[in-house]
């Protein structure tokens, strides 16, 4: 069994396509119906007369005029005549409509009906099947609830587009209707029944009678602005006169401005009151409301587990098919190349790093010899070592002569001449070279600091270079790599012939393609494709 699915709404299946006729086969005109060849039976002339008169008058159409007979069968259905002049026209009313008349007509009373006119095949009869009956003086009632409509409509309280959409599950329901109606009873046992966790919040109000509209609209205020999810106003229909308060401008416009969507069940088919248009939902009755606006339990968790099982069969799927995927991809000829191409890329691009760290360790080592020969020359060239070694040397002296006794005269004289002697000059001159070796010091860092910083930036420039050389990254900028059948790069057209099949490596993933057309080197003239794209792999 079908189950059409709950988060759907039914929509009319479009009509049968005729099978196309054969060109090709021949088929004799048919012969005219009532024609000698093809004549009708009575039965056949009978359903024409009833197709053509149902089809010549719409589907319900009202009808006013002057009885000349009425009569109640033990059935309950009530036979009428209509008569104008010499003109008779036979109608009936069956029991399950004639028991809603709010009044049973008699003979010479001037009425309208509504209802349909039909042909009774069985006798070759026509007759007017009466739904309603409305005294004269309705017309009135009606021209002036059409002025309302039209009046209202022009304001834009019927517009579709003011319309709010009616929750799928609605959990919290307001119901606006009379208290112990029949009503009542229909959406409550109807709303349960289908989803039995639904909460009703119910507010009472007469349904007819003067005090009826403003007691509907403060009602349906009321609702308004309780947390609800949608509202229902509900009654088991009646005549024009029982329906009145429902055309109410007051209550259309309580309506209209609801905050929560609003569902019309009133219960009434033929002549339908203003509330029915400006609703958000109308329903024929309460529980078809119910029906409506409530999905069945049951179904509900159907198709749920129905979706579930569904979306298990669908990831299932998709998993399958993204193995099968992998899976091509793995063995496919281009990805099982690419580690091999990539190992010797990688191999290159290390030996030209190496050589270009192996270059840069030089220059700088070269540039630290150079650095310790200059801090060496400065060392042995210092004015304190070689005043310090010269203080020893006269010190050793002094020994010497200290160890002389003839000497000590003239000691004695060196003494009185170093008393003399003053230390203020040898002083000066210790200072201006110790200034002379810093300016000396701070010129060979500074400079040694140069020669790091330029040998470092050019380090840089090469590690750059090689970063720049990567075929990754030429790939990366748009450019491609041309294979040939055995992994070969080419780099020059000789050698292809048309319709080879080469590998065009790119910065993200390979395509196979098929040579169409070669031009040799130099050649001018505008551009054609070269191949074409016969196949292609996301790697």
């Amino acid at each position: 069994m079908n189950r059409r699915s709950l988060f759907e709404r039914a929509s009319t299946p479009p009509p049968p396509v005729p099978p196309a006729a054969d060109p090709h086969i021949e088929t004799a005109p048919a012969a005219r119906p009532g024609s000698a060849e093809s004549p009708l039976s009575v039965k056949d002339i009978s359903a024409l007369v009833r197709q053509t008169l149902e089809d010549s008058f719409p589907r319900s159409l009202w009808l006013e005029g002057e009885l000349s007979q009425v009569s109640r069968a033990r059935s309950g259905h009530v036979y009428l005549s209509f008569r104008e002049d010499t003109v008779l026209l036979e109608a009936v009313a069956w029991a399950s409509d004639a028991r809603d008349f709010s009044f049973l007509p008699e003979a010479g009373d001037r009425i309208r009906a509504y209802g349909r006119l039909r042909a009774y095949q069985g006798k070759s009869r026509y007759q007017f099947q009466i739904q309603r009956l409305e005294k004269t003086g309705i017309g009135a009632l009606l021209r002036e609830l059409a002025e309302r409509e039209a009046r209202l409509e022009r304001e834009g309280l019927f517009d579709p587009a003011r319309k709010q959409p009616v929750p799928f599950l609605p959990l919290r329901i307001g119901l606006l209707t009379a208290v112990g109606s029949d009503a009542w009873a229909d959406f409550t046992r109807g709303a349960r029944a289908r989803f039995p966790g639904v909460l009703i919040s119910e507010h009472h109000a007469p349904v007819q009678g003067s005090a009826a509209p403003a007691a509907l609209a403060a009602g349906i205020r009321a609702l308004g602005r309780e947390a609800l999810d949608v509202i229902v106003v509900a009654r088991g229909g009646g005549s024009v006169e029982d329906l009145l308060p429902f055309s109410d401008e007051a209550v259309v416009r309580a309506a209209a401005v609801c905050p929560v969507p609003l569902v019309s069940a009133i219960g009434h088919e033929q002549n339908r009151p203003l509330l029915d248009r400006v609703a958000d939902l109308r329903a024929s009755t309460p529980s078809a409301a119910a029906r409506e606006i409530l999905p069945e339990r049951e179904e509900l968790r159907g198709e749920i587990e129905d979706r579930r099982l569904a979306a298990q069969a669908a990831r299932r799927r998709f998993l399958n098919g993204v193995e099968e995927r992998i899976a091509a991809f793995r063995s496919h000829r281009a990805t099982t190349a690419l580690p091999r191409w990539l190992e010797h890329e990688r191999g290159g691009r290390r030996q030209d790093r190496s050589a270009a760290s192996e270059a840069a360790r030089r220059t700088i080592d070269a540039a630290g010899t150079r650095v310790e020969t200059l801090r060496r020359r400065l060392h042995a060239t210092d004015p304190v070592r070689r005043l310090t070694g010269q203080v020893e040397a006269f010190g050793r002296l002094r020994e010497r002569l200290a160890r002389l006794a003839p000497l000590r005269a003239g000691r004695e004289r060196l003494a009185a001449l170093r008393a003399g002697i003053s230390p203020e000059p040898f002083r000066r001159r210790l200072d201006v070279e110790r200034a002379a070796l810093d300016h000396r010091r701070t010129r060979r860092d500074a400079a040694v600091r140069h020669r790091l910083e330029v040998r470092g930036s050019r380090a840089t420039a090469l590690a750059g270079q090689l970063d720049a050389l990567d075929p990754r990254s030429v790939l990366r900028r748009g450019y491609s790599l041309a294979l040939d059948a055995r992994g070969r790069a080419l780099a020059s057209s000789a050698g292809v012939q048309v319709r080879d099949r080469l590998r065009l490596l790119l910065g993200e993933g390979e395509l196979g393609v098929a040579v169409e057309d070669i031009r040799p080197p130099g050649e001018r003239g505008p551009r054609s494709p070269r191949t074409s794209a016969r196949e292609g792999n996301a790697t």
